[in-house]
């Protein structure tokens, strides 16, 4: 029995692990760190990239860094408006939708890499991507940034109030966006969840989770009291 749940514990570390790297990656792409990527990555990892009109394979983490710049050092203000991580079997999905500006115009692009692990790091990587769409300005999206200071709060639905005291030590991290998850499971698409934390270190947590799940974080407010207020809308 004690081996059994060694095993599962593995288990679940290595999820985690993947998990890890998939938000990594994405976020590294986000804030147009692409150096970062290699860190990822196997020096021999191969990678099989098909776009609208070729299909790239190439055999160093060197060439596919420099692939990323390839596509993305013409453009700024990069926005992520969608992306999931997810096991595909004993690969990684890592999906993420785009949309950037380049002399003015805007575009969307978006892509799905398959990825294999080995010792924590990627080996080999299949990738497709849609290419850079032009979106014209009636098409962008609202921003999910913090509201200016002095707007109105929106209306919440529901109410979850999480206390660092009650979770332990180093608990706000592991169970703060559980917590939210499940709260948010029970309730409907377009309603919004008002979380109240007492820990200054969950804005980023939130904030990054926002991202990564498509949950709309409407709103932060930080009065410099106690407790920081989140508004969350479901997805």
């Amino acid at each position: 029995m004690i081996e059994m749940n060694l095993e599962l514990e593995n288990v679940q570390v290595g999820r985690l692990s993947m998990q890890q790297l998939g938000e990594g990656w994405i976020r590294a792409i986000e804030e147009e760190d692409l150096d970062k990527l290699a860190q990822f990555c196997s020096p021999a990892v191969t990678s099989i990239l098909l776009t609208l009109n070729r299909l790239d394979t190439l055999h160093t983490s060197g060439d596919l860094v420099a692939k990323y710049h390839d596509w993305f050092d013409d453009y700024s203000n990069f926005r992520l408006e969608a992306s999931r991580v997810a096991l595909v079997g004993e690969r990684l999905g890592v999906f993420y939708r785009l949309r950037l500006q380049n002399q003015g115009d805007w575009y969307a692009i978006e892509q799905q890499a398959y990825l294999n692990l080995k010792n924590g790091r990627v080996e080999k990587l299949r990738l497709l991507c849609s290419g850079f769409q032009p979106v014209g300005s009636d098409d962008m999206v609202e921003s999910a940034d913090t509201p200016e200071p002095g707007e109105q709060d929106p209306g919440r639905d529901e109410l979850l109030e999480f206390h660092s005291e009650a979770a332990g030590a180093g608990g706000t991290c592991a169970l703060l966006t559980p917590a939210i998850k499940s709260k948010l499971r029970e309730m409907q698409t377009g309603q919004v969840l008002e979380v109240r934390v007492d820990d200054p270190t969950a804005r980023e947590d939130i904030e990054a989770w926002s991202r990564l799940s498509g949950n709309r974080l409407l709103k932060m407010v930080d009065d410099g009291k106690r407790e920081l207020r989140f508004f969350v809308e479901k997805k």
